[in-house]
């Protein structure tokens, strides 16, 4: 197998089916298109850091508690697993857990529990985030009918683009001024989806405005996100890419290393359809968030991006434009 997240078709065959029991009481869990469960009043949600430097350790927090967000929750606490390799320094714990224990305060999150661990088989420190919420609003997915706006927060590719200005430094400094490139490696500050979090509640709570599904823009990019939320909805789509935001940065970035954009990681954006595109997004910048209507939901399978007046078909993600960079896999487009 590839590195990487595993491709749809391997997912299915090789883990959903693979489970026999099945709660009737969980209203909703895993699958594709699906990063949380929920049971009960309770969202839950785990992440794992796909490769670990430091100063990343953030990741898997924010991954987790987008996740909660994303299937409908309001997270309020967190328990975390670390492994770590054989001899690893005391001060490497001590690092990871300052920066989990930060941002679990900023978000006013409780650490319930953790397990810690140095394990041979481990080459890098791994970290395992299990995030916790209650329930604000139901993914109603097949409520989903066709001409249902499709709107997304913030800027296609901001983690991907973020992570790559961090550790490819030297090499885009052969292109561009180092303050550009630090502009693109500051992006790292918006990839949770708490800012959002507020303007959900107050949604959730209106008549003229309603969620149907949600989704966060992570692994796989835009385009990644789009198909996963299209297909736990069982319906098309027609999306234009010229209404997709982007950052320059994040688009200088990806065209250096000649990798797609709107298929690198966008951690820190959301995927929402709804019936009143145009007020959630005007409720989202009141809130200062960036939003924006970038398509529609339709009958069918067909999921198309519109480029000008050229069409692409959306296939199911087989990768992220990040680990073609990493790990110098490449990613079929």
């Amino acid at each position: 197998m590839r590195t990487g997240r595993l491709p749809e078709h391997t997912f299915k065959r090789s883990v959903i089916n693979t489970i026999r029991y099945r709660n009737k009481n969980t209203a909703y869990r895993t699958a594709v298109g699906h990063d949380g469960a929920v049971f009960g009043d309770m969202v839950t949600a785990m992440a794992t850091t796909a490769f670990y430097y430091e100063g990343n350790e953030m990741y898997a927090v924010d991954n987790a508690v987008n996740n909660v967000i994303a299937s409908g929750g309001e997270p309020y606490g967190l328990s975390v697993t670390v492994l770590l390799p054989e001899h690893s320094e005391e001060a490497v714990l001590r690092k990871i857990m300052g920066s989990v224990s930060g941002v679990a305060s900023r978000y006013e999150l409780d650490l319930f529990a953790g397990h810690t661990e140095l394990v041979p088989t481990v080459n890098e420190p791994t970290i395992v985030v299990t995030a916790y919420g209650k329930v604000l609003f139901a993914n109603r997915h097949k409520e989903i009918s066709a001409g249902m706006d499709i709107v997304m927060t913030k800027w296609a590719g901001l983690y991907g683009g973020a992570i790559l200005a961090n550790l490819k430094k030297e090499e885009l400094t052969t292109r561009y001024p180092k303050s550009y490139i630090e502009v693109a490696a500051g992006y790292l500050d918006n990839t949770s989806l708490m800012p959002e979090l507020s303007v959900l509640k107050r949604i959730s709570k209106q008549e003229d405005i309603s969620i149907y599904a949600a989704h966060d823009v992570s692994n796989g990019g835009v385009f990644g996100a789009l198909w996963q939320i299209l297909s736990a909805s069982n319906k098309g789509g027609q999306v234009e890419v010229s209404s997709i935001p982007i950052k320059q940065e994040i688009i200088e970035v990806s065209e250096f290393f000649e990798i797609n954009p709107y298929m690198l990681n966008g951690q820190g954006s959301l995927l929402i359809i709804t019936d009143n595109g145009d007020a959630l997004v005007e409720a989202f910048n009141e809130e200062n968030i960036n939003a924006a209507v970038i398509g529609r939901t339709c009958e069918g399978n067909n999921r198309v991006v519109k480029v000008g007046e050229e069409e692409r078909f959306l296939v199911a993600p087989k990768g992220d434009m990040l680990g073609e960079v990493i790990y110098g896999q490449k990613v079929p487009v």
